[in-house]
């Protein structure tokens, strides 16, 4: 199975609250699943709820590190 492929579950379950984690790195890295809605920058549209979450998680990993 590819990451695209996996993405797609994430998707449709919680579209506004779906994060991408990269592991095994010395330092946390978190990104929204739906990527960077660079389409519909700047217009005041964006769902910022994966993002969030994304900050939330990224914030966790790093206190729970060290």
């Amino acid at each position: 199975m590819y990451h695209d492929q996996g993405q797609i579950a994430i998707k449709l379950m919680g579209f506004s609250r779906g994060v991408t984690v990269q592991g095994g790195l010395p330092i946390p890295i978190t990104t929204p699943a739906h990527g960077t809605a660079f389409d519909i920058a700047g217009q005041g549209k964006a769902n910022v709820g994966a993002i969030r979450q994304a900050f939330e998680i990224a914030c966790r990993m790093g206190a729970n590190n060290y």
